[in-house]
């Protein structure tokens, strides 16, 4: 009998182990090392491969999975078909095979961290090498497939692949997964029955947010309050369409949620039937809920977003507060624009000589506001700040000559490090690429060489620190193409940190 209840304690120990151990983990890629120095494809991928283990693996920092810093470069990568492309000029699987790549290159970037230029692997952009013909560029679309939407690996949403072939030309931007861009991310969503009704921003209701974000693939859709999708309720005494110039005066709703004013609470319960009428009731009753979303202290920062119940939010600090009272998303970055009127979208836009791009709340960069109203039209969608697209997020990066070293642009142009070229580029898709793309047109031998690696640093007469003899003379290489004054050698060791040569003493 007590053998029988060993059995069963540790049958129980066991299947509480390994509970939820066969979970289905969602097809991304977003790679993570573990405490025990393997790299997984996911947090979820983690969680289900070391389910059951005695000692538990958590996501640790990425450093320690390093080979310079005594990882193995272990992983557990999934064969998701996902190309990111690395800068060695080299595509990979996925993000997290590339990952281990990275894991391998670090033992030598550490080595040469202060050499002129960056050596390791960095990520590009999501989606594969560009192809290396000289096709030319399309000049009309009118007779291409409409295959789009099509996402770029620059972060923008095409009609077509034609419509990306013609607005990138010669910026060699590829074709990548849906889900790497704001507007086509939900196309190939699942979306399971369920009749949880919302009103679209384009006037129509959908059964619920799922099927509004994947029936509307690469178009600006988001949420509203229903009161914009029944014009029968619009009527006098029933659901306002706005509560501009109320005073504040928190209201507790039968639905648990904390309103800024009764108007507030009609607005945003309105219009969904006598079964999700919402009444206010004692304000005790969400006193827990308001006291806990009052701690929530937010920053003056302004970077406007729109929420679901159609305000505008200085920060999204401030809409998470909003959402912790009564449940507002985001709806997208910016101003929440006019739902009550039908804006205009101009025919042609006049080409300006210094127009500066535009970030749209859709996550595509424009070259005008003009262009953008045409492109968008009837899509309400609104100028935001440029780090929220990711052509434009660096535009004023503030670069400073060491950070990092001398890079070559997929322009095939040679700047001073990525942040350098990045900034330079605001709207443009330049990307690293392997430093030999910008060495290929100097006509000096030495230009062509591979250094190395071994690190015995020589200091130069630019008071830089090369990782050694060889790296020293690719800078004066690049420097006499420039025709700028040539670099020699001070003396052996770091910029600071002479070191004695050796003298060899058998001939004296």
């Amino acid at each position: 009998m007590l053998n029988f209840i060993s059995v069963a304690i540790a049958g129980a120990v066991q299947g509480r182990g390994t509970r939820g151990c066969n979970q289905i983990c969602p097809k991304e890629v977003n790679p993570v090392c573990g405490s025990d120095g393997i790299i997984y494809s996911s947090s979820c991928d983690l969680k289900r491969q070391t389910c059951g283990k005695q000692e538990r693996v958590v996501a640790v920092s990425d450093e320690q999975c390093l080979r310079a810093n005594g990882g193995k470069c272990d992983h557990r990568c999934t064969s998701l078909l996902d190309p990111v492309c690395g800068s060695d000029g080299r595509t990979y699987l996925n993000r997290c095979i590339f990952r281990v790549e990275q894991c391998r290159y670090y033992e030598y970037l550490q080595l040469f961290e202060k050499s002129v230029f960056q050596v390791g692997c960095h990520l590009c952009h999501y989606g594969g090498l560009a192809p290396t013909d000289t096709n030319p560029c399309p000049s009309d679309c009118s007779d291409k497939p409409l295959d789009g939407p099509v996402c770029g690996s620059d972060g923008n949403v095409y009609n077509s692949t034609c419509d990306l072939e013609y607005r990138t030309c010669g910026q060699k931007v590829v074709k990548t997964s849906y889900k790497h861009c704001q507007t086509t991310k939900h196309c190939q969503d699942v979306c399971f029955f369920s009749f949880k009704p919302v009103c679209a921003s384009n006037g129509r209701m959908y059964n619920s947010k799922c099927q509004m974000k994947m029936l509307n693939c690469g178009k600006h859709i988001f949420q509203t309050p229903m009161v914009h999708c029944r014009p029968q309720e619009r009527v006098p005494g029933g659901c306002p369409i706005t509560c501009e110039g109320e005073t504040l005066s928190p209201v507790c709703g039968s639905d648990g949620n904390i309103y800024d004013h009764k108007c507030d609470m009609r607005r945003l319960t309105c219009g969904s039937g006598s079964a999700g009428s919402v009444y206010e009731v004692d304000i005790e009753k969400c006193r827990k809920r308001f006291e806990k979303c009052e701690r929530i202290v937010c920053p003056s920062t302004l970077d406007p977003v729109c929420g679901t119940d159609s305000n505008t939010y200085t920060n999204y600090c401030l809409l998470h507060k909003a959402h912790c009272k009564k449940g507002v998303e985001l709806a997208h970055y910016g101003v929440c624009p006019d739902m009550t009127t039908t804006e205009e979208c101009p025919k042609l836009c006049p080409q300006k000589a210094e127009e500066y791009p535009v970030c749209g709340s859709d996550g595509n960069v424009y070259s005008s506001v003009c262009e953008m109203k045409r492109r968008t039209c009837n899509q309400k969608v609104v100028p935001v700040a440029l780090h929220h697209c990711q052509a434009t997020k660096h535009c004023y990066d503030q670069c400073q000559e060491e950070d990092g070293g001398a890079v070559c642009g997929s322009d095939n142009k040679m700047y001073r490090n990525v942040c350098e070229m990045k900034a330079k580029n605001c709207g443009r898709h330049v990307f690293e690429v392997p430093i030999k793309n910008c060495l290929a047109g100097f006509n000096f031998i030495k230009c062509l060489k591979f250094c190395p690696p071994m690190f015995d640093p020589v200091c130069g007469t630019d008071g830089k620190t090369y990782s050694n003899e060889c790296f020293l003379q690719m800078e004066n290489c690049r420097t006499r193409s420039l025709g700028r004054s040539l670099v020699t050698r001070i003396y052996h060791g770091k910029c600071g940190q002479p070191v004695p040569e050796a003298k060899l003493y058998m001939f004296r």
